[in-house]
């Protein structure tokens, strides 16, 4: 799964790259906050809409949570103002994510994938430098292995629990630095 993601990556790059006029760099202060280093590239495609491809770790341990998991979030946001890169956007997002998740005794191992809406806006510091603001919400398709550890009961063999359901995926605060 991750050289399928570092293929795509490359690909979207690849084509990105060759029409942007302006590419971004970012990260999200919140996520790093959550112990989850994460970095993010948008690019410009034309005066209203760009495509952002972010990429999240996480290895979050607090009391009783541990939480072990990657992430990847492309997001093709439509700008409202005038001027690319600034103001308002709003964005269909996808994620697919591998988990790993404790809290006390019960675990939940497994993959999520889904998509949602975004809405955000992005304040103008300087020529390079910008601060976003972002939210989002959607569904979320979980495929994972749910079991207690503390009852003596092993790790299933295959995945127990797979279902649909509503979940926020996105709250940001991101610095972002614009190359060109």
């Amino acid at each position: 799964m991750n050289r399928k993601i570092v293929l795509f990556l490359l690909l979207i790059g690849s084509m990105a790259t060759a029409t942007a006029q302006r590419i971004s760099l970012k990260t999200n202060a919140l996520y790093w906050m959550a112990e989850s280093p994460n970095l993010g590239v948008e690019f410009r495609m034309n005066r209203h809409v760009t495509l952002n491809v972010e990429g999240i770790v996480s290895r979050l341990g607090i009391s009783d949570i541990h939480v072990k998991g990657e992430a990847f979030t492309p997001e093709l946001r439509y700008w409202l103002s005038a001027r690319p890169q600034a103001g308002h956007f709003i964005g269909l997002m996808g994620v697919a994510t591998h988990y790993n998740l404790r809290h006390q005794d019960c675990r939940h191992n497994g993959d999520a994938l889904g998509g949602g809406l975004t809405y955000g806006y992005s304040f103008v510091l300087s020529r390079h430098w910008s601060l976003e603001g972002s939210v989002g919400v959607g569904l979320l398709h979980r495929h994972e292995k749910h079991y207690e550890e503390g009852l003596g009961a092993d790790e299933p063999n295959r995945a127990n629990c797979s279902k649909w359901s509503a979940a926020p995926l996105r709250a940001g605060v991101s610095f972002v630095y614009i190359l060109k």
